[in-house]
């Protein structure tokens, strides 16, 4: 089945109040009236940041000597790397402040006597180029560039050749993450090659596209490795499990390994909350959806694989949770997404009292929302027999006349449309103080 990666059509996001939304993140469907009218920029459009957001991921994966669909992940640092890296690190401070503070001693002497603009501008570009030069003398002895890949025609040697005399420069042997440890915050190594590895693409980006430098790129590159980072770990530890016994997850509960048993979990957990959700919604649908009109909308709603992913706040704890960040499914579409959220809204404000408002806080609550990534476009699965509404119009198109066959995609007229529904809820969820907006 042929399920590309989404591009989509640009959305609005907007991150609602605690109070109006019971703290629900969702696009913004009611609009207070004395609320100001934004445009976003042409470089921050969803499409955009999808397209930059695979762009950034190939740069990586291009400097660590692998490209395209089926690339191969490097091995994580070795012990011995890791400690020579935390050793230069600590060796790197002591000399860059030594340095700082001899440049310190002249600089001021040499200042009583030079006070022309001329000579101060000119001693500040010596001082940039002597610093250059020192830190090129603390580079990492030994480093070993990954092999150049020949499937990428837009990234060329230099490139590569500058990116890896950073990584160089700032004591890397070499271009790789520790995998174990997905999280940025959770390894100084993976942080500063994120960065590194930012900072690279957009320089390249900005020369490649012939951009001024002058423009300023909203897009998180560092976020967009650390997302890339923990599917690829994922992925990474998978394919290793499946390598080393491909039944390993089938085998008796003592013989399976404490990462086999922990990805195990996360899944099943992630299956419940789903199928929860779904069981939620489908109630609200039918509170609050005309079954005459519109019941083929809350049929549909009833399948829990109609319910986005979710990605975990890092930072959780037993005692204080955030809340986890959607992934939006590539092949959904946006009027579905839209009245899947207004429904999440509704069963919020429908909660028959506290305790149970505050769970289903808890169930639905989103801080953040995100599109999905390479990997995870890979492992979604659509529902079968969804109305043609409900699929985003490029994965619609991008699938032959069988395949749309084989995923039973209802093309049949409905006279009451997913916007309409939409827009019957907003009257019902809407406050008094906020007017619905019309999506047609």
């Amino acid at each position: 089945m042929n399920q590309p990666t989404p591009l989509g059509k640009p959305m609005r996001l907007h991150r609602t109040e605690w109070g109006d939304r019971e703290g629900y993140q969702q696009e913004n469907t009611c609009k207070s009236q004395d609320e100001p009218s934004r445009e976003p920029s042409a470089i921050t459009t969803s499409s955009s940041l999808v397209l930059a957001d695979k762009i950034i991921v190939e740069f990586a994966k291009f400097m660590m000597g692998t490209s395209g669909p089926d690339y191969r992940l490097p091995e994580p640092p070795t012990t011995e790397e890791l400690k020579a890296f935390e050793v230069w690190n600590i060796e790197y401070l002591q000399a860059m402040d030594n340095y700082h503070r001899q440049q310190a001693a002249a600089s001021s002497l040499t200042d009583e006597h030079d006070e022309g603009t001329e000579d101060q501008a000119e001693r500040e570009r010596l001082k940039k180029q002597a610093l250059e030069e020192f830190e090129i003398t603390l580079q990492s002895s030994h480093y070993l560039p990954a092999p150049l890949p020949t499937n990428n025609y837009e990234i060329t040697q230099v490139w590569k050749d500058q990116c890896d005399a950073q990584f160089r420069l700032k004591g890397f042997p070499r271009i790789t993450f520790q995998w174990n440890k997905p999280n940025l915050d959770s390894s100084s190594w993976n942080n500063r090659a994120a960065i590194i590895l930012a900072i690279q693409w957009q320089q390249w980006y900005l020369q490649h596209r012939r951009y001024s430098s002058n423009v300023q790129l909203k897009v998180d590159a560092k976020g967009v490795i650390g997302r890339w980072l923990k599917t690829s770990a994922c992925n990474r530890s998978s394919t290793h499990h499946n390598n080393s016994n491909n039944i390993n997850s089938e085998l008796p509960f003592d013989q399976q390994t404490e990462e086999t048993r922990r990805l195990a979990e996360f899944k099943r957990q992630h299956e419940i909350r789903k199928e929860k959700i779904g069981r939620l919604r489908y109630a609200t649908a039918k509170s609050c959806i005309p079954k005459q009109q519109g019941q083929y909308i809350i049929d549909m709603v009833k399948d829990p694989g109609l319910v986005s992913d979710y990605e975990d706040d890092p930072s959780n704890t037993e005692t204080h949770k955030i809340p986890s960040t959607r992934i939006l499914p590539f092949w959904r579409s946006k009027p579905m997404t839209d009245l899947l959220h207004e429904l999440d809204v509704a069963a919020i404000q429908l909660s028959p009292n506290l305790s149970l408002k505050n769970y289903n806080l808890s169930l639905l609550g989103r801080k953040d929302v995100r599109e999905s990534s390479e990997y995870e476009v890979l492992n979604q699965v659509v529902p079968l027999g969804l109305h043609k509404s409900a699929i985003d119009t490029d994965f619609y198109n991008d699938n032959s006349i069988l395949e749309r066959k084989q995923l039973q995609i209802d093309n049949t007229n409905k006279p009451y449309s997913l916007n309409q529904a939409l827009v019957d809820l907003q009257l019902l969820t809407c406050k008094t103080n906020a007017i619905p907006i019309s999506i047609d």
